[in-house]
């Protein structure tokens, strides 16, 4: 299909892949690029404690054995990965740019360079690849999509015994590698003339054994260390109803959406997206059908495109337990198999739809949205975690660990932290007390409530984080103290004793020095507004709910404060406004229900039901 290739520093199309990965790279960075959540404390704090013994188990999970991803990679970066974690997305970069090159040199060898470069920069140039570069656990997906890059390239030299060792990495890092291993052999014969193939049972032979030995190996520590699957979750009994074909097809759709970046496009763009993908596949079709030589091109490349459907197929089945938890890092080691099967298919029947698809590809990775800016205050961590979750996750984690560090550098044995409006299905990314005892290497340290603080003595924890609504700083320390005394302020308002609230009140504002903790400002500012309203001192009332309002648009006390002010002075449009917000907060509060009927009805000049 192609001459001999150029000598690779001679190369200029070996650039593409470098590029592509240098492109995903811009794509996924962001403030806090790298920083460890949720699993990677779990494995890290394994890598820290655990002993000769423990690579035979899930290196500090629950599911899967993945000695290389999970033990040995946290054992040697884990110290930089906490201190400094842009260096490890540098270094998954850099991962990804090598499998890249060793894909583009394997295919190199029987395809012209814009082909093999198309091909190789696929898995690359997509939304969903940004995953890869911006958390540290999924190196489970990129040490498999390196290491099986590595495999392919050895196997298209001929060096079975190189090949081997690298397929055996991969499926150390993650089981679907076993993919890999059946393409092996296939690779081995077609990237050489027939005189020169190798012997084919070798090949066979080579790969069974490697993965025979695997898979006994996996079966015993699965036993002994009680490791569980994807399809041991306890999944709704929903998802464990849907039929095994379903969840297949469910898995395609969404490997097939994100080869395309098309989950995080607008609507406009994304059909936009569909239309030119459409055109591409009619121009192919009347290509085919209208061109004889066209046709017997497609033909000669047929082993290419059974071969990369093949391998995006049989990736794809093992994402099928999965259902319905998609997350899109997956994708790009099934996509490898895809770039291969559309290259050759549109490369063979004509050219221009090749660089057509690529133009699609490149609009829809660039135009898919950034990390985003900042943190939505109920961010959580669930099915689908996307590109978008996911940095806002780090970012939470990120800027508590910032925050936390800079105010308590040393903190004393035994020492509580407390989280103050942190989104409650955020919480899996700090693994429990496991980021507290990774960022300070001390045990000791936990995160306690503040549930019950009123009933205590003196507040429960040394420093409390809270989340503000928006940046630059959306986690800030605030006055332990302070927030026992609003606490206090606001059981005396509860008690209608609104003159001691007031003391509690300003009590609490005196601890608090730093003007970024707009919430705490806030929830000051509204429960102030309660007791002078109380007080009937209306007009300072509504001055200090509007304060609040504007520090934290989330303050209902305040918002009810100055609903009823408004509907008192007869600004009634006004106040329906704010007691609808009211309701849609609280739907089960009959006197909020009860107001904003009052206020409608006095609104439309209608006379109250008694």
């Amino acid at each position: 299909m192609s001459g001999p290739a150029p000598p690779s520093w001679r190369d200029a199309w070996a650039l593409v892949p470098l590029l592509a990965a240098l492109a995903l790279a811009a794509r996924a960075w962001f403030p806090f690029v790298g920083e460890p959540i949720a699993d990677d404390f779990d494995f890290l704090e394994h890598a820290r404690s655990s002993g000769s013994g423990a690579w035979w188990d899930g290196g500090g999970a629950r599911f899967y054995w993945r000695p290389l991803a999970r033990q040995l990679y946290y054992r040697l970066f884990g110290e930089a990965m906490l201190a400094h974690p842009a260096w490890i997305a540098a270094l998954a970069a850099a991962c990804l740019a090598l499998a890249a090159l060793l894909l583009y040199a394997a295919l190199r060898r029987r395809w012209p360079g814009t082909w093999a470069a198309a091909a190789a920069s696929f898995p690359l140039l997509l939304e969903a690849g940004r995953p890869l570069i911006s958390s540290p656990t999924n190196f489970q997906d990129l040490g498999a999509l390196l290491f099986s890059a590595l495999a392919l390239f050895e196997a298209s030299r001929r060096r079975l015994a190189n090949s081997l060792a690298a397929l055996l990495a991969a499926l150390l890092c993650k089981e679907m590698a076993v993919v890999t291993a059946a393409a092996l052999p296939l690779v081995a014969m077609a990237m050489h003339p027939a005189g020169e193939r190798p012997r084919r049972a070798r090949w066979v032979l080579g790969t069974a054994a490697v993965v025979a030995a695997w898979a006994v190996a996996y079966r015993l520590v699965i036993v002994h260390a009680g490791l569980l699957l994807a399809r041991d979750a306890g999944q709704d009994p929903r998802a464990l109803a849907t039929p095994w074909p379903l969840r297949f097809l469910w898995a395609c759709r969404e490997s097939l959406n994100d080869s395309m970046s098309l989950p995080a496009l607008a609507p406009g763009l994304r059909t936009a997206a569909l239309v030119a993908l459409g055109a591409i596949a009619a121009a192919l079709l009347a290509s085919v059908a209208a061109d004889r030589a066209a046709r017997a091109r497609v033909r000669g490349a047929g082993p290419w495109i059974a071969g990369g459907l093949a391998w995006f197929a049989l990736v794809t089945a093992t994402l099928a337990d999965v259902y319905p938890d998609w997350r899109p890092y997956r994708s790009p080691f099934g996509a490898l198999g895809l770039g291969v099967a559309l290259t050759a298919l549109l490369g063979a029947a004509r050219p221009a739809l090749l660089a057509a698809l690529v133009a699609v590809r490149l609009a829809t990775f660039t135009l898919a949205p950034g990390p985003p800016p900042a943190i939505d205050t109920h961010v959580r961590g669930s099915y689908s975690l996307d590109f978008s979750k996911l940095v806002q996750l780090q970012r939470l984690v990120g800027e508590t660990r910032r925050e936390l560090t800079s105010v308590l550098p040393r903190p004393a044995p035994g020492t509580g932290i407390a989280m103050h409006y942190f989104p409650q299905g955020a919480f899996y990314a700090f693994a429990g007390d496991q980021s507290l005892h990774a960022w300070y290497g001390d045990t000791t340290l936990h995160w306690a409530t503040l549930e019950g603080s009123v009933e205590r003595e003196r507040p429960p924890a040394a420093l409390v984080l809270e989340l503000q609504p928006s940046p630059p700083h959306q986690v800030i320390a605030v006055s332990a103290e302070g927030l026992w005394h609003l606490e206090l302020g606001a059981g005396h308002i509860a008690r209608e004793e609104w003159s001691d609230a007031l003391r509690e009140l300003a009590r609490a504002e005196s601890l608090q020095h730093d003007p970024d903790a707009r919430v705490f400002t806030s929830m000051v500012a509204g429960k102030r507004a309660l007791a002078l309203g109380g007080l009937g001192r209306t007009d300072e009332a509504a001055r200090e709910a509007a304060l609040g309002l504007a520090l934290w648009d989330a303050n209902d006390d305040a918002r009810f404060v100055l609903a009823y002010a408004r509907m008192r002075a007869g600004r009634l449009r006004e106040a329906e406004a704010l007691f609808e917000t009211l309701v849609r907060t609280h739907p089960q509060d009959s006197v909020l229900r009860r107001l904003l009927s009052e206020t409608r009805q006095g609104a439309r000049g209608e006379r109250p039901r008694p």
